[in-house]
This record gives C-alpha cells, structure tokens and sequence, in this order.
C-alpha cells in the first residue's frame, strides 16, 4: 500500500471518483481499487500512462519514475484493470530495461487504429448509454444490476478468436466476446450506474480467467457473466449460476490471482 501523501491523493482521487455512488457505500469501496496496491513511483508512473492514452499517444515515453520490469507489469495490471473505458488500448504493451533493471522506455500498445478512436468512442458511447437508459428504469439496486447482466448476455456470444476480445468494446459493440469483454463491459456499465464494480482475474474451470465483485445492500458479491452466458446459449434460458453469489459459494470453481486478492473485498 502506498504510505504519505500517495495515499492522500489515492483517498482524494477515490472519493472524486466515487461521489455518484450509493452513499452507503462512499468510503468502503474504490471505483479504481487497484492503484491503492501501488508505490508512490508505481502510481505516477499509473498516472503518466493515463494521460498518455488519453491523448492517444503512440510513441516511446520515458516513464517519470524508477521501475523495474517486475514493478512495471504489477502497475500495468491495475491500470487495466481500473480503467475499461480505455478500450481502445490493448492489455499488452512495449519496454526497455537497462543493465541495472530498469525501466527506460514504454509504448502503449492500441487494439484500435488512433484515427478511428474517436467514432468508435460514439458507438461505446451509444451502446453503453443504451444499457444504462434501461437499467435507470429501475428503482432497485440489484434489479438495475440484473438488467446490466442480463442485457450483455443477450447482446453477445462467447467466440475464443473475437476481435479484441480483452475490451470493453468487443461486448458493448462487436457482439462477440471472451471473459474478459464480458467482465470489462459489466464493469464500466454498473459504475455508469452507480454500482460498485471490481474487474477481478484468477482461474475458473482451468482456464484464466476474469470476472465481476460487485457492492449491493452493504455487501460484496460475485459475477461472472461469461459463464451465465454460456449457460444460456445452452439451455435457451437466462442463467443466473454465477449472479450475485458468495466468495464462498464462488471457491468452487473460481480462484482470485495473487493481484485481484490483494484488492481487500470480503
């Protein structure tokens, strides 16, 4: 965890971030949990490469603190895994390491050409302002969740070779997804919302894999929405296996990564 005033800022930054939520839930949980796990040097590295892909840069950048290799993939991890409405980036990128270990030189890597970024961004857009237009019909917290879920099942099909298939777009506009789509997609749509939503990975049916924890009615659960849906392409019906359920009840087939466990839900 970062000590000082990284961790002022990170409080700061969270409760900014958070202020649209459920004010039971205002201090308890993060909309971006993971940049708390990071070192002072760790985040600001995190916040360069926010700025970077937010200005689509494609080029070499020289990151603005030390780090090593190890360090590097740690922050890279969180920063995909609090940021889904970057969907333009891929989760691989590029660096260089010096003869003492260090980082010198970092490249984003991007799943969608810079010069179409920004009409991809209206259809995002469009497509997620659908879903959140449909869950804001509801009054209940978890009936908005339902229809998030339900909504981005019968959207999309589950196909290994999907076109960038770790995106938020793959499933809010392709229709085709894998895990990763799917959980990304739940993510941004229920923070929309003003659910809490974490992107966690791990390994489910011996596969890696990555799924949602949710914060509803004061408690955290479980969702994993490929699975439900791949249920329902099955059975015909709406699956509801892996909606809202226990860590416990989740062991059975579901591990957390060392990384997502750190992030603190019970």
């Amino acid at each position: 965890m970062r000590k000082g005033f990284s961790k002022l800022l990170a409080i700061i930054l969270v409760l900014s971030l958070f202020s649209s939520f459920d004010s039971s839930a205002a201090g308890i949980v993060a909309a971006t949990p993971y940049q708390s796990l990071l070192s002072a040097s760790q985040f600001a590295i995190y916040q360069q490469v926010l700025e970077k892909a937010n200005s689509y840069e494609t080029g070499i950048f020289k990151p603005v603190a030390d780090v090593s290799e190890q360090e590097l993939e740690v922050l890279m991890n969180c920063f995909y895994n609090d940021h889904p409405e970057l969907f333009w980036l891929n989760t691989g990128y590029k660096y260089a390491v010096n003869q003492q270990g260090s980082v010198t030189k970092i490249q984003l890597k991007y799943g969608i050409s810079v010069e179409f970024i920004d009409n991809s961004k209206l259809m995002f857009e469009q497509a997620l302002n659908n879903i959140v237009a449909g869950a804001t019909a509801y009054s209940d917290i978890v009936e908005k969740e339902r229809y998030i879920h339900d909504t981005l099942c019968a959207m999309n099909s589950y196909q290994a070779n999907a076109n960038i298939s770790q995106s938020s777009y793959s499933a809010l506009v392709f229709g085709s997804t894998m895990c990763a789509g799917y959980a990304r997609a739940f993510q941004i749509a229920c923070l929309r919302c003003g659910i809490p939503c974490y992107y966690v990975t791990g390994v489910s049916k011996d596969q890696n894999h990555a799924w949602n924890v949710v914060f509803i009615n004061g408690s955290f659960y479980n969702v994993d929405i490929t699975w439900d849906d791949c249920i329902t392409d099955q059975t015909g019906a709406q699956a509801y296996s892996y909606f809202n359920k226990t860590t416990a009840e989740f062991s059975a087939d579901h591990t957390l990564s060392d990384l997502s466990s750190q992030i603190g839900y019970l």
